[in-house]
């Protein structure tokens, strides 16, 4: 049976307290993710040392986030991790002012990847499988990290341009503080024994999910190639950092439509499987546009097309992976999401980009990303995938 909101003040207190939690999260990332590896390269490190810091997340995120969320899930620990993650990210943020050299630049990074492996797959699992239980949209609360970030990214951005980056290792960490008081108020999942003793590999048996990662880590490698690449060749074709600060908040910003609207999208083309195509086509088009534009200006038009497929390949995704994974495995069903998204497709999209970028020019790294989501595409066609499949909730 559908889930139902039978509980109307739990379930607008459990709305209010998903979407306050992407939002502060998000605000947090928005004040220093865009401007870390800046503050770096005035510290003095190199372009090549920066390419070394940069692969330790997804590392840490592919080792890591499922051996930790399958330990989260089987001691139904998944609040409790949560909070100590965010505690010591909060912690390492501060730490990170402090360091003037690449090794000990280094290896906070490393604790502080390590600390950030497991943060989004528990999350997710918490939120959207509440959210599945009490008929909430799980979009509508998610594009409330989507406003953090564009609001955190834009308003730090030029205020660090201003007072300089030393201030965002006091900011960040202060945004995560309401995270840990917000984490607490969250539910931990019914469990099933037997379901919890499960081998964490036997998850991909569930129908269709394998096929379902698959198409997500070829999407992934376009988001990644964006996020690596975007800002380069907006350098290329002389735009400034205004620019591409523009281009990060149009994108977040349009993201945010699709998110809200992302239940009645997939009602209206027809399935979940039918809005991913739609979603992957709207990315593709955005790179299309990217690899033709004649000036960095136009970068912003196109940035808006690729924000709302990723609005909605996100919320679709998410909500494929929880009707097809049983509850007590939850956060580590979400992980894999975590590690085909942030885990495998960056460690893939940034040699093989650079390669390209080298090779055939700046605008020909998202003729990859147009390719990827292409074999996404066919993927998400198999029937297999697009077979209908009821929730399964634990005994």
């Amino acid at each position: 049976m559908p889930p139902t909101s039978a509980e109307p003040a739990r379930t607008s207190s459990f709305r209010w307290l998903g979407s306050a939690f992407y939002l502060f999260s998000f605000l947090a990332s928005g004040a220093y993710m865009p401007f870390l590896f800046v503050y770096f390269i005035e510290l003095g490190i190199t372009g090549q040392q920066i390419g070394w810091i940069s692969i330790l997340s997804p590392l840490m995120m592919l080792l890591l986030a499922t051996p930790i969320a399958s330990l989260a899930d089987r001691r139904r620990w998944r609040v409790r991790i949560l909070q100590i993650a965010l505690a010591g990210q909060a912690g390492m943020m501060f730490v990170l002012s402090l360091p003037r050299s690449f090794g000990w630049i280094a290896a906070c990074m490393l604790i502080l990847a390590i600390l950030v492996s497991p943060i989004m797959s528990v999350t997710d699992s918490l939120v959207a499988r509440m959210a599945q239980r009490l008929g909430i949209d799980f979009g509508g609360m998610r594009l409330w990290g989507s406003i953090g970030y564009a609001v955190s990214a834009l308003g730090f951005g030029a205020l660090w341009g201003f007072v300089g980056f030393a201030p965002m290792f006091v900011v960040g960490p202060l945004f995560l503080l309401p995270l840990l008081w917000l984490a607490g108020r969250f539910e931990e999942p019914p469990s099933s024994d037997v379901q919890a003793r499960q081998p964490t590999l036997a998850l991909l048996r569930a129908p269709g999910l394998f096929l379902l990662l698959s198409a997500t880590f070829l999407a992934a490698i376009s988001n990644s190639l964006s996020m690596t690449f975007g800002g380069i060749y907006a350098r290329f074709l002389g735009g400034g950092d205004l620019l591409i600060g523009l281009m990060i908040a149009f994108s977040a910003t349009s993201e945010i439509v699709t998110m809200y609207l992302s239940e009645r999208l997939q009602e209206w083309l027809g399935g979940k499987p039918q809005a991913l195509l739609a979603a992957y086509g709207l990315m593709a088009v955005g790179y299309l546009g990217w690899m033709l534009v004649p000036n960095a200006t136009a970068l912003l038009a196109f940035s808006i097309i690729k924000g709302l497929g990723y609005g909605l390949w996100l919320t679709v995704t998410v909500r494929m992976t929880v009707e097809r994974t049983p509850e007590a495995r939850a956060a580590t069903a979400q992980s894999f999401l975590a590690v085909s998204m942030f885990g495998l497709a960056p460690l893939i999209a940034g040699p093989v980009g650079g390669w390209i970028h080298d090779a055939y020019g700046a605008g020909a790294v998202f003729g990859l990303g147009v390719l990827a989501l292409g074999l996404a595409a066919l993927i998400v066609t198999l029937p297999a995938l697009r077979a209908p499949k009821a929730p399964q909730p634990a005994p």
